[in-house]
């Protein structure tokens, strides 16, 4: 029976239950939310990672930019970039916020400089900026690689030329040795005249006289043929060689190029044939005067035994008291006869040198190019620029680079060296420059005169400099602190003097030129024929002959050498030559040419038509290695950036960065202390790894 009025038991089945229930809900929603916390926590640090080395990367080198607008930042060691990679990273760590962080380490895993990389990081740069800069192209670029046929095939053949001008040395060396003989035969047929001359007086003393003398000549006839066969054939062995060498030349040759070069070394050859009548008439002197001085000899002792038999009869006549006379005549005929029997060769060849004036002037044109002397080519009222850099702290000097190792990619180097002529000088940046305020007055008058007449005139808006005048930041060049003032030249021959790399540049644009001049002249018949014409004059020859042929090459090789002068001397003025000349582009004629020999005055060619100075070294950069050129740059803009107290070096120049960050955070929705006891961990933190690259 139930009992009312007495209070019952509780159990506690349910409320354990329940907040046990709830310990779980509430410790299961600790963890979503801490797990998303940490999640966020995550993205919070990349972010943070992320937008610091923004920051680092936001420090990039401003006089860099400004000057050559190039990216690099300035760190001199991978700890600077730790340092301040942890200066930005650290006021996002310590905000109050849902994330608290603290970092315990920041390490810079990689660093990539601008040294690295056998140039590939500047050339990165340099086309990113190129993509988007305001230029304008002198090449196109499919048109390239016919540009860097033309220059090899120029210098190719100015090779072939430098080679084959000696070659027309030694052939006439070879010809003074011919005309020693020649005059050698003059002189026996001169003692023989005297000889037969005192034979007609009845002179025997003087008979004698002259026979000695001939045979003087006669013994000096072997050793004159042994020096001329050992000039033929030294100078044949040479022409084998230059055959070999022409041989290895022919991949950089077109094939008309090649064939005309080929017909004329053919010259030469036929010149020096082994088997050749010429070579065997000179041959036959040395036997045939053996025989003569034995027949001299005999003549001599035939003389006296002549003057014996007079003295005989002339002793017998006194004893005899007759008063008559022998007979003088003939006694002396036999002789006489055997004088007049030896027959004294004429060369049947023309051979020598008759014009030695003319060909001492070709030879100093040719030594003007070969001195390529900066007084006889620089503008009047230039001066050459003296300046001197220091080159061994110099990224080219100091850096292990492969010249091979660049991309190859043709149109990649013709960009570069569309930057490389906005950015640097150049020896025309200043002679350019010189006429800019002429150019403006002269416009300024035209745009008057043609406001007053109510016309425009085109061109009467502006004034444009060349393109090596301004830089890309559109500064004027000359207006920047420059170390050297030829840096273009500089990037192609990277001496340490203005002057040497200026004259390394002109003798490199005189080759270059020689070689297209002288394409132009074998394609030119007439041309061709006043060179023949010409040769013929020098050597004295009346019909064509292997001294005509070969002398009309030395003519033709030495008129594309002042052709060559006048054109470098127009391009260092400002004017423009083209590539490839035609008849009406042409401006020496024989008769100047051999001026410039007597008088070794120079006028500048060029015009208006073709390439400027600024191009043609944009030509030359074309066959120079990609990366030796990006190192030279670097040069250039250290020396430029690093005067005074700044010290810049390229090698601080910081193009791409790997860093990792190791941050410890803190939980806050969750405290693991049981896990604690139960694992023994003590730590009251989560470690984060985070890792980020930046790159210009």
């Amino acid at each position: 029976m139930r009992q009312y009025g007495k209070k019952q038991g509780l159990r506690g089945q349910i409320t354990v239950f329940i907040s046990m229930i709830l310990m779980i809900l509430f410790a299961f929603l600790c963890v979503l939310m801490e797990s998303a916390r940490t999640a966020g926590a995550r993205w919070y640090l990349q972010m943070a990672v992320s937008s610091s080395m923004d920051s680092v990367f936001s420090q990039y080198h401003r006089e860099l930019w400004d000057r050559y607008r190039l990216l690099f930042a300035e760190y001199e060691t991978p700890e600077e970039i730790e340092q301040d990679f942890a200066g930005f990273l650290l006021p996002y760590l310590e905000t109050k916020n849902w994330y608290p962080m603290a970092l315990e380490q920041a390490t810079a895993e990689e660093v990539v400089r601008a040294t690295d990389g056998h140039g590939a990081y500047l050339e990165k740069e340099i086309l990113d900026y190129m993509k988007y800069g305001i230029w304008k192209l002198d090449f196109e670029g499919d048109g390239v690689p016919e540009l860097w046929d033309y220059e090899r095939e120029a210098e190719a053949v100015t090779e072939m030329a430098q080679t084959y001008r000696l070659r027309t040395r030694d052939v006439w060396k070879l010809e003074r040795v011919l005309e020693d003989i020649s005059g050698n035969l003059d002189r026996q047929r001169t003692f023989r005249e005297q000889g037969l001359s005192s034979l007609s007086s009845y002179d025997g003393a003087g008979f004698r006289r002259a026979a000695e003398r001939m045979i003087g000549e006669l013994k000096k006839i072997p050793g004159l043929v042994r020096q001329y066969e050992k000039e033929a054939d030294k100078l044949s062995a040479v022409l084998a060689a230059d055959r070999q060498e022409q041989n290895a030349r022919a991949d950089r040759l077109s094939a008309g190029t090649a064939a005309a070069l080929d017909e004329e070394i053919q010259e030469y050859e036929a010149y020096i044939a082994e088997d050749g009548k010429r070579r065997q008439e000179i041959r036959n002197l040395e036997s045939d005067s053996a025989g003569q001085i034995q027949r001299l000899e005999a003549l001599i002792e035939l003389s006296y035994e002549v003057e014996r038999e007079i003295e005989e009869w002339e002793d017998e006549e006194d004893e005899d008291g007759d008063g008559g006379e022998p007979d003088y005549e003939s006694l002396w005929r036999p002789v006489r006869n055997g004088l007049e029997g030896i027959v004294i060769p004429v060369l049947s060849f023309a051979h020598g040198i008759q014009d030695k004036q003319k060909e001492g002037w070709l030879k100093q044109v040719e030594q003007l190019y070969q001195e390529g002397m900066l007084g006889l080519l620089v503008p009047e009222g230039h001066l050459v620029s003296e300046k001197l850099a220091s080159t061994a702290e110099l990224p080219s000097h100091t850096e292990s680079y492969e010249e091979g190792a660049g991309s190859g990619s043709m149109v990649d180097h013709v960009l570069v060296n569309e930057y490389c002529g906005m950015f640097f000088s150049q020896f025309c940046s200043g002679v350019e420059q010189k006429h800019v305020p002429e150019k403006r007055e002269g416009q300024k008058n035209l745009k008057k005169t043609n406001e007053n007449s109510g016309e425009t005139s085109p061109g009467a808006e502006s004034v444009n400099t060349t393109q090596g005048d301004i830089a890309g930041d559109g500064t004027k060049l000359e207006t920047q602190a420059h170390v050297l003032d030829y840096e273009m030249e500089y990037l192609l021959f990277g001496n340490a003097s203005d002057r040497e790399n200026l004259s390394d540049a002109v003798h490199r644009l005189l080759a270059v030129r020689s070689g297209l001049n002288l394409i132009h002249i074998l394609s030119d018949s007439g041309k061709r024929e006043q060179a023949r014409a010409l040769a013929a004059v020098i050597t004295g020859a009346g019909s064509i002959t292997p001294l005509i042929l070969v002398t009309t090459f030395f003519v033709m090789s030495v008129w594309a050498l002042g052709e060559a002068l006048m054109d470098v001397k127009g391009l260092l003025a400002g004017k423009n030559v083209v590539l490839l000349k035609t008849a009406e582009d042409w401006t020496l004629d024989v008769e100047n040419l051999l001026a410039l020999g007597r008088d070794g005055t120079l006028k500048a060619g060029g015009g208006e038509r073709g390439l400027s100075y600024l191009s043609w070294l944009k030509i030359l950069l074309f066959v120079e290695p990609t990366v030796r050129q990006e190192y030279r740059i670097m040069d250039v803009i250290q020396l430029n950036l690093g005067q005074g107290k700044s010290g810049f070096r390229m090698r601080n120049g910081v193009y791409q960065v790997h860093m990792s960050g190791n941050v410890c955070g803190k939980y806050l929705f969750f405290s693991p202390a049981f896990v604690e006891n139960l694992t023994g961990n003590r730590e009251t933190g989560m470690n984060l790894t985070v890792k980020v690259e930046r790159r210009y």
